[in-house]
């Protein structure tokens, strides 16, 4: 199969454990695009905290955000489309949440509503929390992604989300303790049937999107934009809300580092993204060895 696309999440897949892109991934990623692929990125990251992984590996197609709700250009900001969850929908959604001890994110399309007194301060605190302290560069690529990673409103309490929610969410970010959490679900899969989907992309949150709206989506429409068939299609995750794109693609690959429910449904497992899981992806089915690339480094090819 000649493989024409290849899409990438970042979290856990382009980016190690300590938040830093490879130089060897980079390289891996520089030689699809030289074979003519079209490279993009699939993300559930707010579009302002993806855009400079995007910028860094030159992807050449748009960015996938917000879990599929956001089509944009990193480059011009051009929004290709944008599939938000119905403003009376989300309204409803974030006054159940006054009952629970959880907290809360909004994504709109141009900015972050966060349920805290200072959104900044809490992003920093949870850097520390996960043991990430001992890496310069990690915690400037977290700081740069996350904490500065767009515009962000403080809104202090759920009545000032709502107050501050003015446009429809693409998504709404849910976290906390795994009890109020499982509760939560529960009641958003009974009372909002059909006006949302859930996923998540790490233990103890939860996503909340647009009804049929997912990386998948995402995917067909970028691909529709360069006439690319599902079978041509590379998708590289490595948790549950890469699932569905893992199954969708022609060749769907998880990272070594995916849960085993992940890996299961996928046709390839590759190395863990500490590993540099996305070079053998490459080396496996997207390198040409009719064509003698230059050798740059200890590596080989890549």
């Amino acid at each position: 199969m000649r493989y024409k696309m290849l899409v990438l999440d970042i979290d856990g897949t382009l980016l190690n454990s300590k938040v830093i892109l490879n130089r060897e991934v980079k390289k891996a990623i520089n030689y699809a695009k030289q074979q003519g692929l079209i490279v993009t990125i699939a993300t559930g990251r707010f579009y302002y905290a993806a855009v400079s992984p995007a910028r860094i590996i030159g992807i050449n197609a748009p960015l996938i955000a917000n879990d599929g709700a956001q089509i944009q250009d990193v480059f011009t900001d051009k929004v290709y489309s944008f599939t938000p969850i119905p403003l009376d929908t989300a309204r409803e959604i974030v006054e159940v949440m006054e009952k629970y001890p959880l907290e809360l994110q909004v994504f709109l399309k141009d900015r972050k509503i966060y349920a805290g007194k200072c959104y900044q301060i809490a992003q920093i605190k949870k850097y520390f929390r996960r043991g990430r302290r001992y890496n310069l560069k990690g915690f400037y690529n977290y700081v740069r992604d996350f904490v500065f990673g767009g515009p962000t409103v403080s809104a202090g309490n759920i009545q000032g989300v709502l107050k501050n929610m003015t446009a429809p969410p693409a998504k709404i970010v849910v976290y906390g303790d795994k009890q109020p959490l499982q509760e939560l679900r529960n009641e958003l899969t009974s009372r909002f049937k059909g006006r949302v989907d859930l996923t998540s992309a790490i233990p103890r949150y939860m996503d909340i999107l647009p009804p049929g709206v997912s990386k998948v989506s995402g995917i067909q429409f970028v691909a529709n934009m360069f006439n690319i068939k599902r079978e041509e299609i590379i998708a590289v995750g490595d948790n549950f809300n890469d699932l569905a794109m893992i199954e969708y693609a022609g060749l769907g690959v998880a990272m070594g580092n995916a849960p085993e429910s992940v890996k299961q449904k996928a046709n390839f497992v590759t190395d863990s993204n500490d590993e540099n899981g996305i070079v053998k992806v490459v080396k496996q089915f997207i390198y040409d060895y009719s064509i003698r690339p230059v050798k740059t480094g200890k590596s080989g090819y890549f």
